[in-house]
């Protein structure tokens, strides 16, 4: 069950399609939801914060203000709301029951899972400015202090689980986890793409949270068809639909990256720079679109930072089985079409 508290949104914000109810303040949204005795800040982006309190994740975005926060736009009130739909219709894969799931077509529990989300107002309380300068110190952030923020600032609230550690900071045992990383992470995008079209365009290995797990397989199901894939004692969750495109049924949900020039300017060479360059000469600047290849080349992605920026036990022969599958991905259409690749040990069941 997700859960919705709306502030009252002031006429300069449109949101028209939700009747709010009165204004919740930030600290009592954040409070109420989380263990206060143990808050940590748990990373930053563009846009936003994300804390960690007891077993849950708070990611908090400013959103509807008139002046630059961390040097960039604020995110608008409908921007925030697409993204929330967006968590919500993939929300919707997760396994409706333990015992019995036998209406869903698609069932996929990879993508992290939104628990509630709440539009709120206020200052950031003492609990969570401590947070933030603790992981200052630490990691010399680059983004604003939150005491730039006025007292009618509207932030989304998204809370959410905690789906582990992120790939970049995830020590992999072997090769066998890695693969296993890799197939997880494929299948899911498949799942997605066959259930609601979705490309998530942004899977950097910040965005591929990794936890342990007990569970020898992970169960789930594409177009009917149920899979077992070997854990080999880690699963794995996506996260951040920010740049996300997919559709609900009723409505296609895109960001226009094209808004952002600057992403597609990173280094020549660098492979998530280049991803980005290889979306934008696939799409032609058309993200209201589909172009299911946009999976298969973030896939490819994930196997050349395997490569490149990890490591772990790997034999030669092991080591290049990764870069002939990275070459074959890039030929493929979509994650589906990836996922029926050789590499991937999966069990069917039809």
């Amino acid at each position: 069950m997700v859960y919705f508290s709306f502030v009252d949104i002031p006429k300069s914000h449109s949101l028209s399609p939700i009747i709010p109810p009165p204004p919740k303040t930030l600290n009592p949204c954040f409070y109420g939801s989380s263990d206060v005795i143990n808050v940590q800040k748990l990373g930053e982006g563009t846009y936003g914060e994300a804390f960690r309190a007891g077993n849950l994740v708070f990611k908090i975005v400013p959103m509807g203000g008139d002046f630059l926060v961390n040097c960039e736009v604020q995110k608008t009130v409908g921007e925030m709301h697409t993204e929330m739909l967006l968590m919500l219709t993939l929300n919707r894969l997760r396994r409706q029951s333990s015992c019995d799931f036998k209406g869903q077509r698609n069932v996929c529990n990879n993508f992290i899972e939104t628990k509630m989300v709440k539009v709120c107002q206020g200052l950031y309380g003492r609990t969570l400015i401590n947070a933030w300068e603790e992981w200052n110190v630490k990691h010399e952030s680059e983004n604003d202090h939150p005491s730039v923020f006025p007292k009618n600032q509207l932030y989304m609230l998204f809370v959410l689980a905690d789906g582990g550690k992120d790939l970049e900071s995830f020590h992999i045992a072997s090769f066998a986890v890695a693969r296993s990383i890799l197939t997880q992470v494929t299948a899911a995008l498949a799942i997605a793409e066959e259930d609601c079209e979705f490309e998530h365009r942004d899977l950097h290995w910040g965005n591929i949270l990794v936890a342990r797990t007990n569970s020898p397989v992970s169960g789930c199901r594409l177009d009917g068809m149920d899979m077992q894939v070997d854990t080999c004692g880690v699963f794995v969750h996506i996260i951040d639909f920010t740049l996300s495109r997919l559709s609900t049924g009723n409505e296609i949900l895109f960001s226009n990256l094209s808004d952002d020039p600057l992403l597609f300017d990173g280094p020549k060479g660098d492979t998530q720079a280049e991803t980005y360059r290889k979306m934008l000469s696939l799409t032609d600047g058309s993200w209201d679109k589909r172009f299911s290849q946009t999976n298969a080349y973030w896939i490819a992605y994930l196997v050349d930072t395997l490569l490149t920026k990890k490591k772990f036990p790997c034999s030669d022969q092991e080591s290049r089985a990764l870069r002939a599958l990275k070459k074959r991905l890039l030929c493929y259409e979509s994650a589906k079409a990836c996922l029926w690749d050789d590499f991937f040990e999966i069990k069917w069941n039809q």
